[in-house]
């Protein structure tokens, strides 16, 4: 008779810890999840939302692990929303900050080489992909940008790391791109 209870508290207690809010991937990642002004993403459970400055911003996370004297982690992903993008496409939008971008007309003593650019396709939906390197101030970044146009708007989800650690976070930017919805 003693059995029963002590079976029922495991019982119980196992249901709290799986309620408790964590998630796994497929991969057995725990999985924190975003959704607020508009947009949800799923990231990694050992992430942050990171503060930003980055014009258009509609939020960042990134891991803590990675962060500066500012603050300010190195390995992230940014969403953004680009401002006057009404009455003009995806293609326009995109073709027109790079045009700028690569051009180095950023101002400042910063730098950006295109590594690659492509046509990609994420949940059924065209998208653009752009990786490059930009070096400010002697601080170097890769990034990877994705810009998708859902829902009439365009979003921007900017994926950066220092270049010796870039490949290696590819899974996790391929969490928040393949799992980001305008809500």
């Amino acid at each position: 008779m003693k059995k029963f209870p002590i079976f029922l508290v495991l019982v119980i207690l196992s249901l709290v810890i799986l309620a408790s809010g964590c998630v796994t991937n497929d991969e057995g990642v725990e999985t924190k999840t975003y959704s607020d002004n508009g947009i949800s993403f799923n990231y990694n459970g050992t992430w942050d939302i990171a503060e930003s400055t980055a014009p258009n911003k509609v939020v960042a996370v990134g891991d803590p692990r990675t962060v500066d004297a500012q603050n300010n982690p190195s390995t992230f992903v940014l969403i953004q929303k680009p401002n006057e993008t009404e009455d003009k496409d995806l293609w326009t939008v995109y073709s027109e900050n790079y045009a700028q971008l690569f051009n180095n007309t950023t101002g400042g003593n910063i730098t950006n080489q295109r590594i690659s650019e492509a046509n990609i396709t994420i949940n059924n939906e065209k998208a653009l992909e752009n990786i490059y390197k930009t070096n400010s101030n002697g601080v170097e970044t890769q990034m990877r940008a994705v810009w998708i146009s859902r829902n009439g708007e365009i979003y921007v989800i900017l994926c950066g790391a220092a270049p010796n650690n870039f490949e290696k976070e590819q899974n996790n930017f391929d969490l928040v791109i393949n799992s980001f919805k305008v809500l």
